[in-house]
C-alpha cells in the first residue's frame, strides 16, 4: 500500500499537515503542563490557609466545642476528622504537586507544627476508629471521606497534623472535576489555529507549485508543437530562472530544427539531381537490359533518399496541428489501399476530432498498414477513442516477429528478412518513421505479437 500521494502537492501537505500537528500537540502539552502548575500554585496555596486556619482555631477549643466545629466542616469537597489516627506508613512521594504542597503547608503551618501529607488518585479505605467503651453509646464509623462516586479519576489532598495536645486532624481535599478537566476553549483554539495555518500553508504550497505544473504541461506541449509560445518569466527568482531556462531551451531547439531543415533540403537537392541526370542518361543506352538494371537502381536509390530523408525529418514539425477527423483519414486511408487489389477492414469510430498533423499521421498509419500487408493477411484497424487517448491498433495475420526484437525492429535499417518476410524489399525505415511521427504528438508506438499468430502495432495519441 503507498502511504504518501502521488503528487509533490500532496505530499508537501501532508508533511505540512503532521509538522503542524505535532507542533500543536506539544505546544498544548506545555501549555496544560504550564496550567497544571499555575494551579497547583493556587489552589494548594488556597487549601494550605485553610487547614492553617483550621489547624489554629482547633487549637484554641475543647474537646466538644472541636466536635462541633468539625461536624460543621466535615462537609464535600473538604472532609475533616479528628478519629483517624496518625498513618506511619503514608509512601514516600516526591512528585512535583507533593512537594509543593508541603512547602506550602510547611509555611503557613510553621516549621515546629508535624504533619503529613499524600496525594493520590487511589487511596485505601481508612481504618476504623477503635472500638467505644462498655455503657457508650456506640460511635459513629468514620467519616465516608474517600467518596468514591466524587473521586472517580480526580486527585485527593490527605494531610494529617498533630494538634497542639497531641491529637491528629486528618484532612481530604478533593479537587472537582471542572478543574482538573482539559480546558475546552484552550484546545478549541488550538484545533482552530491548527485549521487556519493548514489552510494558509496548502494554500502557499498550491501557490509555489502551480509553476512546476506550467512547467510540465509547457513541456508536454513542446513534444507536439515546438512552436509554442514562451513562458511567461515572472514570479519568484527560481521560478524566472527555471521559465528563462525553458524558453532558451526552446529557442535552440527551434534554431536547431530550421537548420536541419535547410541541410535536408539542400541534401534533398543535391541528391536528387544527380539521380535525375543519371536517369536521362540511361534513357540513352541502347541496350534495353542493361537500361532497365540502372532505372531499378535509380528507382532502389531515389526510394532510399526519400525515406532516409522522411527519417530524419521525423514528425515533420513544419505542419500546422489542426483538429482532424481521424474516421475520415481512415476512409481515406482505407479507399487507398483497396486502389492498389488489397483489402482493409476498420473497427470502431472515434469520439470526437484529434488535434494532430493529418498528413504525418497519415503517413504513419500508411507505413503501418504498408508493413502489415506486406508481411500479413487479414490486415484491419481497430479503433479505441477515450476522453483521455485514441488507440489505433494495425492488426494482421502473419508470422510475428520474436520476442526478444519487437524494439530492434524501430532501429533505422533494421529488418527482419528471415523471420518475417516472404519477399525481400523496403528499407527499413518505415517502423522508424512511424514510432517518430507518434511521438512527435506526444504518444507512442509499440508491437506485440497476437495469440493464434500475427502482429499487432498499437499507436497511443494523447487527446
Amino acid at each position: 500500500m503507498r502511504l504518501l500521494p502521488r503528487s509533490l502537492f500532496g505530499q508537501l501537505a501532508l508533511f505540512l499537515a503532521v509538522g503542524l500537528a505535532l507542533a500543536q500537540l506539544l505546544s498544548a502539552a506545555l501549555l496544560l503542563q504550564d496550567r497544571d502548575q499555575a494551579l497547583s500554585h493556587v489552589l494548594g496555596g488556597h487549601i494550605a490557609q485553610r487547614i492553617a486556619a483550621i489547624v489554629e482555631l482547633l487549637d484554641t477549643l475543647d474537646r466538644a466545642e472541636r466536635r462541633r466545629l468539625v461536624a460543621a466542616l466535615d462537609l464535600p469537597p473538604t472532609r475533616l476528622s479528628l478519629e483517624l489516627p496518625w498513618a506511619d506508613d503514608l509512601p514516600a512521594d516526591e512528585r512535583y504537586h507533593t512537594t509543593l504542597f508541603r512547602a506550602l503547608l510547611r509555611r503557613q503551618l510553621g516549621a515546629e507544627r508535624p504533619f503529613q501529607l499524600h496525594i493520590s488518585d487511589d487511596l485505601p479505605e481508612p481504618p476504623l476508629p477503635p472500638p467505644p467503651p462498655l455503657g457508650a453509646e456506640p460511635r459513629r464509623g468514620p467519616p465516608h471521606w474517600r467518596m468514591r462516586a466524587m473521586m472517580l479519576g480526580l486527585r485527593n489532598f490527605v494531610v494529617q497534623v498533630r494538634l497542639a495536645d497531641g491529637t491528629v486532624a486528618t484532612f481530604q481535599q478533593v479537587l472537582p472535576e471542572e478543574v482538573l478537566a482539559w480546558p475546552a476553549r484552550l484546545l478549541l483554539i488550538l484545533l482552530i489555529l491548527l485549521v487556519s495555518v493548514a489552510l494558509v500553508a496548502a494554500l502557499a504550497v498550491r501557490a509555489l507549485i502551480q509553476p512546476l505544473t506550467v512547467l510540465a504541461r509547457a513541456a508536454n506541449d513542446l513534444g507536439r508543437d515546438i512552436h509554442q509560445p514562451p513562458l511567461s518569466e515572472n514570479g519568484p527568482l527560481e521560478v524566472r530562472d527555471a521559465a528563462r531556462a525553458f524558453n532558451t531551451m526552446q529557442g535552440r531547439l527551434i534554431r536547431y530544427i530550421e537548420d536541419r531543415d535547410r541541410l535536408l533540403a539542400a541534401v534533398s537537392h543535391d541528391l536528387k539531381t544527380p539521380i535525375t541526370r543519371l536517369r536521362l542518361r540511361a534513357e540513352l543506352l541502347d541496350d534495353p537490359l542493361l537500361r532497365d538494371k540502372i532505372q531499378a537502381d535509380l528507382d532502389d536509390m531515389q526510394h532510399l533518399v526519400q525515406a532516409s530523408l522522411d527519417f530524419l525529418r521525423g514528425g515533420d514539425h513544419a505542419e500546422p496541428m489542426v483538429p482532424t477527423d481521424v474516421d475520415a483519414l481512415l476512409e481515406s486511408l482505407q479507399e487507398d489501399v483497396e486502389d492498389t487489389g488489397f483489402s482493409l477492414a476498420i473497427q470502431g469510430a472515434t469520439l470526437a476530432p484529434l488535434r494532430c498533423r493529418p498528413l504525418a499521421l497519415k503517413r504513419c498509419l500508411g507505413n503501418l498498414v504498408d508493413n502489415a500487408l506486406h508481411y500479413g493477411r487479414d490486415v484491419g484497424i481497430v479503433v479505441c477513442d477515450t476522453p483521455e487517448r485514441l488507440t489505433l491498433r494495425v492488426c494482421d495475420r502473419g508470422p510475428g516477429i520474436p520476442e526478444a526484437q519487437l524494439e530492434q525492429v524501430f532501429a533505422p535499417f533494421y529488418r527482419l528478412e528471415g523471420s518475417r518476410s516472404r519477399d525481400t524489399g523496403g528499407t527499413g525505415l518505415g517502423l522508424s518513421i512511424a514510432r517518430g511521427i507518434a511521438r512527435a504528438h506526444g504518444g507512442e508506438l509499440s508491437l506485440r505479437n497476437r495469440v493464434g499468430g500475427g502482429l499487432d502495432a498499437v499507436l497511443e495519441l494523447p487527446r
